[in-house]
């Protein structure tokens, strides 16, 4: 049931009537089963994963709140009152237990999505591995594993969950409905974001009153993403699958204009869902968290990755960087190494950290050596940015830029961009790395004319190109509209009559020039594969 679908839209019509006629205190009960019906039509019998994980990680959460509830009340009794010693010892034995729990509960969830997602790659590297030094073709594994939507988003909410009431953050949710509802929220199931349980259950389970404003924002929000969608991704779609395909008869021009059009097409698809997924939340009065912010206005990659898939970001930085920079082991092997080299003693425990969730966010997009190499890659291009910042800063002097004069802006906005925009060939070559060298290799030795001709050929004809970068230069305006103010805060404090413009406008634009109707199907959301 895809969210640019007319299904889809009667499913939305009918949750929204269904959910405003119950009593509010029943209204979280609607969203659940909403959420399973259309989690069900997706997987089907695959649904079992994300039940074994609801129920696990509530079980252990249960587990959690009543160590920490019988610690509470220990901690109360009077006779422990000045036992300094005692209370430590309560307290160490609490968060002992908690981690425990924490741990197994991870290793399951975890566990789930590494076997369904990863052992197929881990299998097919040792069965590589075993023919190529030992001639062994007795190949092992788990035979087709089926991959079950949205599973990478839905193991990380439920993994900050666990590792949140840990840290003991806030309290455990002890409705098990509600619980569920939490990890299966249809909205967002597939393609995130991925929310913090203290910020989503504000909104999600106290059953909201109908606001004029939420579906206006909502219905707003969604016909913003379609928009994109249709308009944009869908159209560009045909065009750098087939030019990826034939690269090696293109040149150099060819890549880079697909280069610079995928990541049009990857924002206009990801970010048009996420716009959806929040427009179709706000029809309920729920708030999800933005997940994008003017990315392409980044000044650095470091930057980049701060405004581009935001929840993702933040997830990786809470619950593995953090961790890792400050653990015990590796501050005493820095201390170790400073003995030896001060500079690299400095800089080991926080480029490690860097190093290793950026090759983990490389594989959480997929169980591939090419993402792999592309997270590495982004990892190392922030550590080397670090270290040349201080002679960035002197060649800024010499040519006379400040960090705020416009040029200086500019130039650092085109350069991330264009960083991005090479790093996501290997995010195109689905070949392997040999087809992401024969990219690189056309881009850097290999130039010509682009033909109007060739471009229709590829299934992007002069017209079609247009109406994209129409499109594009609308989202260009609409980011800088959005520097100060939300571009719907601004539509819903301008005139009623000038909202409707702007809808109507946006629906026949849609209407006119969106990729639908018989015989096409919609491509599916790039993000949903991970």
């Amino acid at each position: 049931m895809s969210f640019v679908s007319f299904s889809f839209a009667f499913f939305v019509a009918a949750a929204v009537l269904l959910y405003y006629i119950v009593p509010a205190k029943h209204r979280y009960i609607v969203l659940l089963v909403f959420s399973y019906i259309y989690y069900v039509a997706a997987c089907g019998k695959y649904v079992i994963y994300i039940l074994v994980t609801t129920a696990v990680s509530y079980a252990a959460s249960m587990a959690m709140e009543h160590f920490r509830e019988d610690t509470e009340k220990l901690l109360k009794n009077g006779e422990l009152l000045n036992d300094r010693a005692r209370k430590k010892e309560i307290k160490a034995r609490l968060k002992g237990r908690l981690k425990l729990i924490m741990i197994l509960c991870l290793c399951v969830d975890i566990g789930i999505l590494a076997v369904l997602k990863y052992s197929e790659f881990v299998f097919a590297n040792i069965n590589r591995l075993r023919l190529d030094l030992f001639g062994n073709t007795d190949f092992i594994g788990f035979g087709n594993l089926v991959i079950p939507l949205g599973i990478s988003f839905y193991t990380f909410q439920t993994a900050g969950y666990i590792i949140d009431l840990y840290y003991m953050r806030y309290r455990a949710e002890k409705n098990p409905l509600k619980f569920a509802l939490f990890v299966s929220f249809f909205p967002q199931i597939i393609q995130g974001p991925i929310s913090r349980f203290n910020e989503l259950s504000v909104t999600l389970f106290n059953g909201n009153r109908l606001k004029a404003d939420n579906i206006r924002r909502g219905l707003c929000m969604i016909l913003f993403g379609v928009g994109k969608k249709l308009i944009i991704a869908d159209r560009l779609s045909a065009f750098i699958g087939r030019s990826v395909a034939s690269y090696e008869v293109l040149n150099g021009e060819y890549m880079l204009l697909t280069l610079f059009l995928y990541s049009m097409q990857l924002y206009a698809d990801f970010s048009g869902g996420i716009n959806i997924t929040i427009g179709v939340a706000r029809l309920f009065g729920v708030e999800i968290t933005e997940n994008f912010n003017r990315p392409f206005f980044s000044k650095s990659v470091a930057e980049y990755w701060r405004r581009w898939h935001i929840t993702l970001g933040t997830w990786f930085r809470d619950y593995i960087f953090y961790p890792i920079s400050i653990s015990k082991r590796l501050m005493k092997t820095g201390k170790r190494l400073s003995g030896v080299n001060e500079f690299f003693g400095k800089r080991f425990s926080l480029y490690t950290a860097t190093i290793i969730v950026w090759t983990a966010t490389g594989f959480w997009h997929g169980p591939e050596w090419r993402y792999i190499v592309w997270g590495l890659l982004n990892g190392i291009i922030m550590c080397v940015s670090a270290e040349l910042e201080p002679l960035y800063e002197k060649i800024n002097r010499r040519i006379g830029w400040s960090d705020t004069s416009v040029l200086h802006k500019m130039f650092s906005v085109f350069r991330t961009f264009w960083i991005m925009s090479l790093l996501r060939t290997f995010d195109l070559s689905v070949r392997g790395l040999g087809q992401a060298a024969g990219i690189f290799k056309k881009i850097f030795t290999e130039f010509g004319m682009i033909h109007s001709a060739t471009l229709e050929e590829m299934g992007l004809p002069k017209d079609e190109l247009m109406v994209a970068m129409a499109g594009v230069a609308v989202l260009f305006v609409i980011s800088m509209l959005q520097r100060k103010k939300s571009i719907y805060d601004r539509l819903m404090g301008s005139k009623e009559v000038y909202r409707w413009i702007v809808c109507a406008a946006s629906l026949t634009f849609i209407v006119i020039y969106g990729y639908y109707g018989p015989g096409y199907d919609a491509a599916d959301f790039i993000y949903m594969q991970f």
